[in-house]
């Protein structure tokens, strides 16, 4: 009879429940607090009251659990194709749909990005099938190109909840931008001297130490509170559903993007517990189960799922890989899910709050990309990849009325998410300049 494994070090693993629990909970803990943040952003960018402002947290907590158990354990489908990857990873509201998910909501309202959502995802699912012969394209230097853009573009969005939220009345008071560095203070200081769980519960301590601070100066509205149940199931298609072709399309470059992102952030898990890249089998399994869960973000009002690179290098760093360890944060996520009452206490946390924790998280993002592109190697080629890319992008997202005698669906493409324009732009310069190479190959081969 086959001994049972306990050990927290391998995948098929089985620690103790004592021992497994507080190896979960820190998952948890380190994630909770950037896997709401997008749902607060758009409640705040379309205005949603405090009971749908609710219903966007319990989704974003509802579907990162599911996410996170399907990846884990994975569904057969046919020919040896899986919806998962089975790799020890934890899943959330997705960074690299933000930004385009933060205009389309402005411009067009929720029922259009949700609808755009589950046609990109449909669209990438069967992409997923000839994953092999597109991994290619995802070289690091075009995958840290568009992460840096995703973090600069993000910015403006920081600054401007540090500042009170748009829109409100209170915008730009010296007390929230008080408030909002304090909290970026906290977190620099746990970050660079706290240990273990407190400093990857950073983030999540900062937003407490802020929301204290703010009750002291009676910034906190408890109103949203009053009468709101405990549990409840999420309302599903609460906002409705719109299908427009270009925004559908918008969606499916970047689920394509998202394909670097989540390959980046699994393979920090499997190079630092396990040794190894990412298989192909494994990445299109991974973004097969991705497109299901980001179809299930729709119908539960969520952006799109994602690895999350910050609990990808807790695995790393404690080579805990066992997937009964990790599912207790899928569960954990799937019951605050069913809460609408913690929902109700999140959207209390005053903007200034939020953006004092998107200040750093925005600027994490930017930093890596920097670092992706710095590991590559400061070429003149590299410099124009990057440079060239991460300009225009910027500078039309920033500008989107030099677009105007544009095609809508270009307006749309380019004007509304730079990480789409960024991945254009960086894969025709990229070809551009292989062309070069290639002739000066020939010439050197005719010499």
């Amino acid at each position: 009879m086959k001994e049972h494994d306990t050990s927290k070090f391998h995948l098929e693993g089985k620690p103790p429940l004592k021992e497994a629990l507080p190896l979960g909970l820190q998952h948890f803990v380190s994630m909770i607090a950037g896997n709401m943040v997008p749902a607060m952003l758009i409640s705040n960018i379309v205005g949603l009251d405090k009971q749908m402002s609710t219903m966007l947290m319990q989704g974003a907590m509802l579907v990162a659990g599911i996410a996170t158990l399907l990846q884990l354990y994975s569904i057969p489908l046919f020919k040896g194709h899986r919806l998962g990857s089975k790799l020890p990873v934890i899943m959330g509201t997705n960074y690299v749909f933000l930004g385009a998910c933060l205009s389309v909501a402005g411009k067009y309202g929720l029922k259009a990005l949700f609808g755009a959502q589950i046609g990109g995802a449909i669209v990438v699912f069967f992409i997923a099938f000839g994953i092999k012969k597109i991994r290619h394209l995802f070289t690091p230097i075009i995958a840290g190109t568009m992460i840096a853009c995703m973090g600069i573009s993000l910015f403006p969005t920081a600054v401007k909840n540090l500042a009170g939220g748009e829109g409100s009345a209170t915008f730009g008071e010296p007390i929230n931008f008080a408030i909002g560095l304090i909290v970026v203070i906290a977190i620099i200081l746990l970050m660079k001297f706290g240990k273990g769980l407190v400093q990857d519960a950073a983030i999540l301590i900062g937003i407490i130490f802020g929301y204290l601070v703010s009750l002291a100066f009676g910034l906190v509205d408890f109103s949203a509170i009053q009468g709101t149940p405990i549990f409840s199931f999420p309302k599903p298609l609460a906002f409705g559903l719109e299908f427009r072709l270009d925004l559908i399309l918008m969606f499916a470059i970047l689920f394509m993007v998202a394909i670097a992102d989540m390959m980046g952030a699994a393979t920090i898990a499997t190079m630092g517990a396990m040794n190894r890249e990412v298989t192909d089998k494994e990445l299109e399994s991974a973004t097969m189960g991705n497109a299901l869960t980001s179809i299930i973000a729709s119908v539960f009002s969520s952006i799109p799922t994602g690895v999350f690179g910050q609990n990808a290098a807790i695995v790393a760093i404690n080579k805990v890989t066992s997937r009964f360890v990790l599912s207790i944060t899928g569960v954990v996520l799937i019951l605050v899910g069913f809460s609408p009452l913690l929902g109700a206490i999140i959207t209390t946390i005053p903007s200034c709050i939020i953006g004092g924790v998107t200040l750093i998280v925005f600027s994490s993002i930017a930093m890596a990309g920097y670092d992706m592109i710095s590991q590559c190697g400061f070429t003149s080629d590299n410099n124009l990849i990057a440079g060239v890319s991460i300009t225009l992008s910027i500078g039309i997202t920033s500008v989107p009325q030099t677009l105007e005698k544009f095609p809508e669906i270009i307006r749309t493409l380019v004007g509304n998410s730079c990480i789409v324009s960024v991945f254009i732009v960086a894969m025709i310069i990229k070809y551009i300049l292989s062309i070069k190479s290639n002739k000066s190959n020939d010439i050197k081969i005719e010499a």
